[in-house]
C-alpha cells in the first residue's frame, strides 16, 4: 500500500456537506476549446468539441462536451464529436452539426455568446449537457 492509501485508511467522517450538483438552468457560452489529444498524449481521430458555459449558480465555467437530441423519437446523448465529411466540412449527421443546427449559427466560433439550456443527461445522472431540441 501506498502511504496516501496508509492515510486514507486511517481517516474519519467529516462534518461538511458535499456541494449539491447543479441544477439544469439557462447558460451562456462563454468559450469553445477543441481536445486533439487524448489524456495520454495520443491523436485523437476525431476531435472533442467543449463547450464553456456560465451557469448561474457557479463561480467558475462548465466544461460540456455532450448534447441531447432527439434522433428517430429518441432522446440521445451524445458526445460532441467534430466528425469531417469528405470535402473537410463538419459532417451533417453529427451532434456539433445539430448543435450549429439548433443555435442557427454557421460554425463553431458563432457558438461563442449564445444562450442554451443545460440539462441533466438522465434522471439517475447529475452531469448536465446541452439542450438542442
Amino acid at each position: 500500500m501506498t502511504e496516501t492509501q496508509l492515510d486514507i485508511r486511517k481517516l474519519g467522517i467529516g462534518t461538511k456537506e458535499t456541494k449539491t450538483a447543479l441544477k439544469p438552468a439557462k447558460v451562456k457560452i462563454v468559450g469553445v476549446e477543441i481536445q486533439t489529444e487524448t489524456k495520454e498524449g495520443k491523436e485523437m481521430k476525431s476531435p472533442l468539441v467543449h463547450i464553456l458555459v456560465k451557469h448561474p449558480d457557479r463561480e467558475e465555467n462548465l466544461d460540456l462536451s455532450k448534447i441531447k437530441i432527439i434522433k428517430a423519437d429518441k432522446v440521445n446523448i451524445v458526445s460532441l464529436w467534430a466528425n469531417l465529411d469528405e470535402d473537410g466540412l463538419i459532417a451533417k449527421s453529427s451532434a456539433v452539426a445539430e448543435l450549429l443546427n439548433f443555435l442557427k449559427v454557421n460554425n463553431i466560433d458563432e457558438l461563442i455568446g449564445k444562450d442554451i439550456e443545460a440539462v441533466e443527461q438522465s434522471k439517475e445522472d447529475t452531469y448536465l449537457c446541452l439542450k438542442a431540441y
